[in-house]
């Protein structure tokens, strides 16, 4: 029976602390950045189009844009489900540097978490100037990596430092 208290302690807790993380999002420029993005409001954003991917994956169809910010970049993934038997799952994403499995901080907003077949989804990440910076304030770049319910890699994004203008 304490075991069982403590679980729910510590479930209590850690829910606590995701509740608390989402309303500092909800507050974040970068978050109010990734969801216009998200929305296809490219627009009401301070980002330009810097470059743009088109892929065929036996299963998916996908369109990577980047964006160049003022201290910041982006890059939206626009993910087309191809195949006819089952949905596509959003799993997670993150944000490395380059030879480093430490993730840095970013913002993450997409249009639908699952897409079935036949429709379309956008997932929008905005990583800010810090995430970009080395110790000495060199920078480097970055690599975004969107994984899929079953746990395979569907993306993988080259950030370039060059995004970040001043």
């Amino acid at each position: 029976m304490l075991s069982g208290l403590y679980d729910a302690l510590n479930r209590e807790r850690e829910l606590r602390e995701e509740n608390e993380r989402f309303k500092k999002e909800e507050n974040s420029i970068d978050h109010a950045y990734a969801t216009l993005l998200s929305n296809g409001e490219v627009g009401k954003t301070p980002f330009r189009r810097k470059r743009v991917f088109r892929l065929r994956h036996e299963d998916m169809d996908m369109v990577v844009e980047l964006f160049k910010g003022p201290g910041k970049a982006a890059a939206v993934v626009t993910l087309r489900n191809t195949v006819l038997q089952e949905p596509w799952r959003f799993e997670a994403a993150s944000v490395t540097r380059e030879l480093s499995p430490t993730e840095r901080p970013f913002a993450l907003r997409m249009e639908r978490p699952v897409i079935v077949p036949g429709q379309s989804g956008r997932i929008a990440v905005v990583v800010d100037r810090s995430s970009f910076e080395l110790e000495g304030g060199q920078l480097a770049d970055l690599a975004l990596q969107i994984f899929r319910a079953d746990g395979l890699l569907q993306v993988a994004v080259a950030m370039e430092h060059a995004l970040v203008r001043q």
